[in-house]
């Protein structure tokens, strides 16, 4: 895995990040989510959460956010930044599935473990690879006593691009599609049916030929990469800048 000798572990709280109850009969909910965002909703369990994206019309990305059940509730776990896109675009469906949403203002706290450390029972698993594992943990009474060491919010953020996920923010709403963030292999669902945007991001999978990706660059200065576009933003850690950086395939070797 590239730079994962850059991972670092233990437990933060993420100010930044809301959580949205979709509150309704739980197959209602399962059968909305299921009709709009990016990921297959039917292999969420109580531990096992998913990032996901909701998209336009046309395959661009409007948002990311992680969906996890918290004893027995559907909640989507996002920017605070980008909540109001998810709210707006999801309040068009809310009535047919007699589901309303919800802000709970519970805290959320961020865990990076190594691969083989176990994971207690109300954490949910978002992200995994071959050296750690992240996961969310809702604390909705100010209970959670850090065991762990503590994490950044950026060393947490540089955690995520490190096993993969490339994320937007508010001012690129509209502008990616997954295939151009890597986000096909993370948060996009081939096999679970129609969501939005998804004749024409399935058609990039099949049919398309990608010309521009999605990578980690680590540098020790942003002319490094002045030759890409940086998405989401960069994070430092002491001498060194993490930037997903969009450009070219061939412009990477």
């Amino acid at each position: 895995m590239l730079n994962s000798e850059f991972i670092k572990y233990g437990a933060v709280n993420l100010e930044d990040i809301e959580a949205i109850h979709l509150n309704g009969d739980f197959d209602s909910v399962l059968n909305l989510l299921q009709g709009q965002v990016t990921s297959d909703c039917t292999q969420i369990s109580e531990q096992s959460g998913q990032i996901s994206s909701l998209c336009n019309e046309k395959g661009f990305i409007l948002c990311n956010f992680e969906i996890i059940l918290d004893q027995n509730k559907w909640l989507i776990i996002i920017d605070k930044a980008v909540k109001d896109i998810f709210l707006d675009e999801i309040a068009k469906f809310l009535p047919f599935y007699k589901v309303s949403a919800e802000l709970l203002g519970y805290k959320v706290i961020g865990v990076s473990r190594k691969k083989d450390e176990p994971m207690p029972a109300l954490e949910h698993l978002i992200l995994k690879s071959d050296k750690a594992t992240l996961s969310l943990l809702i604390d909705k009474d100010n209970q959670y006593h850090r065991e762990l060491d503590n994490l950044s919010i950026d060393r947490w953020a540089i955690n995520r691009k490190i096993m993969g996920d490339h994320q937007i923010k508010y001012e690129e709403r509209g502008k990616y599609r997954p295939h151009e963030l890597g986000q096909q292999n993370t948060r996009v669902s081939f096999s679970k049916g129609c969501f939005k945007g998804q004749e024409i991001i399935a058609r990039m999978e099949y049919l398309g030929k990608l010309k521009k990706e999605t990578r980690l660059i680590a540098h020790s200065s942003q002319e490094e990469v002045s030759e890409f576009i940086i998405i989401g933003r960069s994070y430092q850690d002491q001498e060194i800048i993490f930037s997903s950086c969009l450009g070219k395939i061939d412009s990477f070797s």
